[in-house]
């Protein structure tokens, strides 16, 4: 068996599992500090793996279950806007927001910013405009064409996301 290298791993599925955690949990911190725990086991233990990325995936999911069945939650399967998804929709749902993130990050650094700002933290267009010192044009134009690159690079992604 190959010698798993465990910082290609960490690049490669760090993101995507705490996107995939968070589907349990709830809380993006909660979330990284288990996808963190987990990778920290591994470079302890050293398990043997055929399949690192199912290895992790299994691995965060049961963390998730042992701490919510820790604190006696009646629900333990993923969950959605309220609405349960099974733990193979979670996987492919983290997938896709990771490349959708990537593509987030891809953007100019100020037009990332005004649109996290109007579409993460669910600011009004005027609210930026007064808190960037621009005008609330210049900000509706960014993130138009920030969304407009989002498609273009995304299309399918943010159609099943955000319904843009």
């Amino acid at each position: 068996m190959a010698l798993i290298d465990i910082e290609d791993l960490y690049r490669q599925y760090f993101r995507q599992l705490c996107l995939y955690a968070l589907h349990y949990m709830g809380d993006f911190d909660e979330s990284r500090d288990i996808v963190q725990e987990c990778f920290a086991t591994v470079i302890k233990n050293k398990p043997e793996m055929s399949n690192p990325k199912s290895y992790l995936f299994n691995s965060v999911r049961n963390r998730c279950i042992d701490l919510l069945r820790s604190r006696k939650k009646e629900r333990i399967a993923p969950m959605d806007d309220l609405s349960y998804i099974s733990d193979e929709e979670a996987q492919i749902r983290s997938e896709i927001e990771v490349r959708l993130w990537e593509a987030v990050d891809s953007l100019p650094p100020k037009r990332r910013e005004l649109l996290l700002l109007s579409k993460r933290d669910g600011l009004k267009y005027s609210d930026i405009a007064r808190l960037k010192g621009l005008s609330e044009n210049t900000v509706r134009n960014q993130i138009f064409r920030a969304i407009e690159s989002l498609r273009k690079n995304s299309k399918k992604i943010l159609n099943f996301l955000f319904c843009l």
